[in-house]
């Protein structure tokens, strides 16, 4: 049967004669519970790096299982720069929205949108760099053996600190212990997953590892060095370089405001009926309205939405 249209401006009569008013209709918005998931601060896009200009973001983009509005958060304190979505309302017609981005805590849009397929970003603010430690070998090896190196740092997880075994030969230069080192640290799985190790310093005796991605400073970062097998082999302290700073990342997620089928004139919601999990709510829910702008019409549970089905009626 063919939907009826709620405003062909059909009139009933009242008990008055000669008084007639605008017949209403009584409609039940429903999410499903597959739809109703918890917001979430990445489900469009997670943690997309910021570059040193800004970028536009077309891929990787997830939608809402039905409208929802946007919100935006960074990775790191000091974020500020402007946000912009694009995608589309429930009607299918193009819309945007900018959103001003502040640090660690989330902002949130006001529109409805149904899809999502651009996202604006805006500068980075902090410089990434990559963390390095040093660490000078300062005598050469007098005798044969074992020496080794022990790598703390966060990044390894469980595995830190990580033991690194170095065979040394009788003669060997600091230069040539220092590329000994550095082949066994680049050799071992653990240690390798999160750092480069080199040989640097004017006389090619220092050894520098360097984080392979740019992370918050690691205040633990070390090598401990142990002459295992009394070969002679001196080591300086190990030495903080470069301090490390993360890149700036802005994720877009969607919120708990779900867009409505109506262009509403007033909140027309009834009293004591919207249901989360069958369930009256106490409290009322928000109700934004707009008699122009569908995206802008919206309702906000008392209750955060958590992958149960929504029940709301209104007069329209």
């Amino acid at each position: 049967m063919r939907a009826y249209n709620h405003k062909m401006g059909q009139k009933i009569l009242t008990d008055v004669p000669g008084v007639s008013l605008d017949r209403a209709f009584l409609a039940h918005f429903q999410v499903v519970a597959a739809a109703a998931v918890a917001a979430s601060n990445t489900g469009v896009h997670a943690l997309m790096n910021l570059a040193a200009a800004a970028q536009q973001i077309i891929t990787g983009i997830t939608n809402p299982a039905v409208p929802r509005n946007a919100i935006i958060i960074g990775n790191v304190a000091g974020i500020n720069g402007k946000v912009k979505v694009y995608g589309t309302n429930y009607a299918d017609e193009a819309i945007s929205e900018e959103l001003t981005a502040n640090g660690v805590t989330a902002v949130e849009g006001s529109l409805a949108f149904k899809t999502f397929n651009r996202i604006d970003l805006p500068a980075q603010v902090h410089t990434p760099a990559a963390q390095t430690e040093t660490q000078q070998i300062t005598h050469k090896a007098d005798a044969a053996g074992t020496i080794t190196i022990a790598v703390t740092a966060a990044a390894l997880g469980a595995a830190s600190p990580k033991s690194v075994a170095v065979e040394v030969a009788l003669d060997d230069t600091a230069a040539e212990v220092a590329a000994l080192i550095v082949e066994a640290l680049n050799d071992d799985e653990d240690v390798s997953a999160h750092f480069t190790a080199s040989v640097t310093g004017a006389g090619t005796d220092t050894v520098t590892m360097t984080a392979k991605t740019p992370l918050a400073n690691d205040a633990t970062l070390a090598m401990a060095f142990t002459d295992t097998d009394t070969t002679g082999v001196t080591a300086g302290a190990s030495t903080n370089g470069t301090t490390g700073v993360p890149y700036d990342k802005i994720s877009v997620g969607w919120g708990n405001k779900l867009g409505l089928p109506y262009l509403l004139e007033r909140n027309s919601l009834l009293y004591k009926q919207t249901f989360l999990n069958n369930v009256v709510e106490g409290t009322e829910p928000t109700v934004a309205t707009s008699a122009s702008d569908i995206e802008s019409n919206t309702i906000t549970l008392n209750s955060a939405l958590n992958g149960t089905q929504v029940d709301a009626c209104f007069v329209v």
